[in-house]
């Protein structure tokens, strides 16, 4: 209970969460791949949010964006569980390369503009979401946050705080690099 309210108190700050609307595309963010080389959990529940967004047709175009992790790239391993959920080809795009939030945002801005992309939703955990999203304005994207409710970071507390905490590390690191 005490840990569920601190991740919730210590959390919020982090979250940057949009009302539903359409977009152009549609950006899920890469994370470590399980040790078999499969989608990890958190892999997994970015994947189902975008497929959803997808599906209820916010945005024409899914963007998977992540670089070597176990053996394959996070992205191609993402874009092909969004092809077996039924996302065809034609509304993949694929980035393999970035190995930080940082390197999604600028790669994936450079990688849709041929689209003329200029409105993304980010899917990623809700702690994630207020950094990835300054980061992709940063790269020239309008970016809204997609809050996935329910999910790990709600479910299970004890992990949750460790994110956050990794996260305001990364905050404080974007903020010195600016």
């Amino acid at each position: 209970m005490i840990r569920r309210a601190a991740a919730r108190i210590l959390g919020a700050p982090l979250e940057r969460a949009a009302a539903a609307g359409a977009a152009d595309a549609i950006v899920v963010l890469g994370a470590p791949l399980a040790p078999d080389g499969r989608l990890s959990d958190v892999l997994r529940e970015r994947v189902l949010a975008g497929h959803e967004l997808w599906r209820a047709g916010l945005a024409p175009l899914v963007c998977v964006t992540g670089g070597p992790s176990r053996g394959r790239t996070e992205a191609a391993a993402m874009a092909e569980a969004l092809a077996d959920l039924g996302v065809p080809a034609d509304a993949l795009r694929v980035e393999p390369e970035a190995r930080t939030t940082a390197e999604n945002a600028t790669r994936v801005a450079a990688l849709l503009a041929a689209d003329g992309v200029r409105t993304v939703w980010l899917v990623t955990q809700p702690f994630h979401l207020r950094r990835a999203c300054w980061l992709f304005e940063r790269a020239g994207l309008a970016a809204r946050g997609w809050r996935i409710d329910g999910g790990l970071q709600d479910r299970d507390p004890a992990r949750a705080l460790g994110w956050i905490a990794r996260e305001y590390g990364a905050w404080a690191r974007a903020l010195l690099r600016r």
